[in-house]
């Protein structure tokens, strides 16, 4: 179901995306969006002499910023509509899209809409929403008191 990203032939010559593995990537976006995008400077493209191309690192850019240390293989994969986070974590999407509005989630930002990368969704919500019985506190018989 997920599509890997393109892989470089050498590690001289950066990796092209195109537009069409850009849309899958995003959930989002036309010609016209490119068109605008470019046209503000907010996403670099790269022309191969036919065809308008993108490098990661201006995805990244576009997208709010480079990865992590050590995120970056994470933060390549296709990213998750709010209703796709949502449906990991057992949760509204308006409860994901409030908790990426307070910086409390880790998002990417395309245009006006909210992604998210599959691995910074299960982080977040292995630390959120941590197992409730594990963190009862178990009360010592001797320490209860009596009734009467």
């Amino acid at each position: 179901m997920t599509e890997k990203p393109p892989t470089p032939i050498s590690n001289d010559v950066p990796v092209l995306l195109d537009r069409p593995f850009l849309i899958r990537r995003w959930q989002k976006g036309s010609d016209a969006f490119f068109w605008r995008q470019e046209k503000l400077g907010k996403l670099c493209v790269v022309s191969d002499g036919t065809k308008r191309r993108y490098t990661w690192d201006a995805v990244f850019a576009f997208e709010g910023g480079a990865p992590p240390e050590g995120m970056r293989a994470a933060y390549q994969n296709n990213l998750l509509t709010e209703h796709q986070a949502a449906g990991l974590c057992s949760v509204k999407p308006s409860y994901i899209l409030s908790a990426a509005r307070r910086g409390d989630l880790p998002c990417r930002r395309i245009g006006s809409a909210y992604r998210f990368v599959p691995a910074q969704i299960e982080v977040w919500h292995k630390a959120r929403f941590v197992n409730r019985n594990a963190r009862k506190i178990i009360v010592n018989p001797s320490d209860e008191r009596d009734g009467g």
